[in-house]
């Protein structure tokens, strides 16, 4: 990739509004008929249920879970085709049923130039844009579960993994001159659901949909190896030669830190707002929902309390508040949920942020859980209708982390990782039992606990040493330069307790000036807010010529770890700075870190995805 040297800058991509992808039409229960225009529609019914809560003196619901590990099969169920619900206002009352029109073939409007179910506009550029078929039933797909067609016929539409899914493509970091912009500003993001896709879809024996991998998500789900922060966040920076494209570029690593983690916190309020419509009963959706609830409900301490909202025709507070010592209570109530009924998702978030608002004026921190697979289709399904809910509660101290569930009949990436961005929080994807313990060991705890708010990092590169830069990744966390410190707006969050990095590719000059060697190559700046007094705290680090390993070798194995998972994300979403590349160059370069992270997990799976992923993955080359 020679001809990469000789370009200065790449045409950033332009993506469509978000307004235009994230609306989505679910299919509800046929058991669930819809009820005549203008009369409520039954409730969901709340019998028992098989799974069972987690009890005192019991092995931990992340124990039981690995103790049955494997995917939990995927259920064949009947669709009728989606109706067209009329708007209606959010609920006063705990409990409130939502009026549904007569049954219709339209469902919702999408963005312009996609079909939807029916004839309705989908999502530009996802795997579900669906059409119209004169037949329906179960499809078995090559390597993947049954699947049920959404709107009819007996294939998914465009050869997709799965019928209707929908992500967002927000384009690829240009390199950049350092002479004429030397800054570069974004907000932090903690999120890594995009990874866990990622392993679904090859679950699944297909390649992940390029839209669906943000490659800051991979990075970031993998160990960083920094030392623990002595404040809030810890600041960091090192680079190396860059293993992948031309010989003479540079790597570099800006990663921020947690302190370590302390079973010394405050007690929190918690609010499960569970999605109980029609379309959490496939693949055991509510099923991986209710073992979350569980296993949340686990880590939980006295003076903690928790309520459970769910939301399908109608919104109820299932659960009111019950004290953490009592989890039985919370397991017990998440039993008996059952699916059924359309996707109230706007009223199922308001009577959450009501519950929380209570809570708030008793001085009490909050964090919201909402368990869902995305989908909207009663009262206001875009998601700036559904964001304002969020963004009044947001600036309150309010958290919400969204976790999403299934995938395979349909799912909205889209509106699960912008509220979990708007609201605060981080943004995770399940896709069975195994990912579910693996949550429940590894971040769960991460609720409880918020170390910064709003944080977000400013590079200054030296043009006199720094010819050109890139970020990778981080595309739909860009921040204007000047509002780096402008503390009143909203920008990211590291995801409590987890270390997170974001990697730069630099081409120096050449030949270096006389004193390149000794020179500042960039200065970092990391700025955040206290969570509970607003006051904003800044750390800055520098990195100078001395600091770049000569060799790659020589660099951190986790540096190494995360250059890997940047180039594998590169690959899978096709970009233009990876083209013509291939896995094999990915898998040389984790095989050269065995000797010094092969014991470790994460590592492991990483270099399974990789060996997985290369079995489908076809070289590209753009240029």
């Amino acid at each position: 990739m020679n001809s990469l040297s000789r370009i200065r800058t790449a045409a950033l991509v332009t993506i469509p509004s978000l307004v235009a992808v994230a609306t989505l039409a679910c299919g509800g229960s046929a058991e669930h008929a819809a009820a005549p225009a203008g009369q409520p529609a039954a409730a969901p019914a709340a019998s028992g249920s098989s799974a069972s809560p987690g009890s005192a003196g019991t092995a931990s619901t992340a124990q039981r879970i690995a103790a049955t590990r494997g995917s939990t099969s995927a259920t064949s169920r009947s669709v009728s085709p989606a109706s067209a619900p009329a708007a209606t206002t959010a609920p006063a009352a705990v409990s409130q049923s939502v009026p549904q029109p007569a049954s219709g073939p339209t469902g919702p409007a999408g963005p312009a130039g996609a079909q939807g179910p029916a004839g309705a506009p989908g999502p530009q550029g996802s795997q579900g844009m669906a059409s119209a078929a004169s037949q329906a039933g179960p499809v078995q797909q090559r390597g993947g579960p049954i699947i049920p067609p959404e709107s009819g016929g007996t294939d998914n539409p465009n050869d997709g993994a799965y019928p209707l899914t929908y992500y967002e493509h927000y384009g690829v970091n240009p390199f950049i001159d350092a002479d004429e912009d030397p800054l570069s500003t974004f907000a932090l993001d903690g999120d890594t659901a995009s990874y866990e896709i990622l392993k679904q879809y090859l679950r699944d024996g297909y390649l992940v949909d390029p839209d669906a991998v943000r490659v800051e998500e991979y990075v970031n789900s993998l160990p960083q190896g920094y030392p623990a922060a002595d404040t809030a966040l810890g600041l960091h920076l090192d680079a190396g030669p860059a293993p992948f494209g031309d010989e003479d570029y540079i790597l570099m690593r800006v990663g921020v830190s947690n302190p370590a983690p302390t079973d010394d916190r405050d007690p929190v309020s918690l609010v499960f707002v569970v999605d109980v419509s029609g379309s959490m009963e496939a693949d055991n959706r509510l099923g991986l929902a209710k073992e979350v609830i569980y296993g949340i409900s686990e880590q939980m301490i006295p003076g903690d309390r928790a309520a459970i909202v769910t939301y399908a025709n109608q919104v109820r507070v299932a659960r009111d508040f019950t004290k953490g010592d009592d989890a039985r209570d919370i397991a017990s109530t998440a039993k008996r949920l059952r699916p059924g009924g359309g996707t109230y998702a706007e009223a199922g978030l308001t009577l959450g942020y009501d519950l929380a608002s209570d809570e708030m004026r008793r001085e009490r921190k909050v964090r919201l859980v909402l368990l869902s697979d995305g989908v909207a289709n009663v009262g206001n399904t875009g998601p700036e209708s559904i964001l304002r809910v969020v963004d009044d509660y947001a600036q309150r101290n309010a958290t919400l982390t969204t976790i999403g569930v299934g995938i395979t009949g349909n799912y909205n990436d889209v509106l699960m990782e912008v509220l979990a961005n708007r609201g605060n929080g981080t943004y995770h994807y399940l896709a069975n039992r195994d990912a579910a313990a693996r949550f429940l060991e590894e971040s769960a705890a991460g609720i409880f606990t918020e170390t910064a708010r709003d944080a977000r990092i400013q590079v200054e590169f030296n043009p006199d040493v720094v010819r050109k830069y890139r970020l990778i990744g981080y595309e739909n966390r860009a921040v204007a330069d000047e509002d780096f410190r402008d503390d009143t707006l909203d920008f990211g969050e590291v995801g409590f307790a987890r270390d997170v990095s974001a990697l730069y590719e630099l081409r120096l000059f050449d030949p270096p000036a006389a004193d390149a060697a000794d020179a500042t190559l960039a200065t970092a700046y990391l700025r955040w807010l206290d969570p509970q007094t607003r006051e904003p705290t800044e750390l800055s680090a520098t990195i100078t010529g001395q600091d770049v390993a000569g060799e790659l070798s020589a660099t951190d194995p986790y540096f190494r770890q995360a250059a890997a998972a940047a180039e594998f994300a590169e690959l899978l979403r096709e970009s233009f700075w990876a083209q013509c590349g291939d896995l094999d160059a990915v898998l040389n370069l984790l095989d050269a870190v065995e000797s010094e992270l092969g014991e470790n997990r994460s590592y492991l799976e990483l270099r399974d995805l990789v060996v997985s992923a290369d079995g489908y993955f076809e070289p590209y080359c753009k240029n």
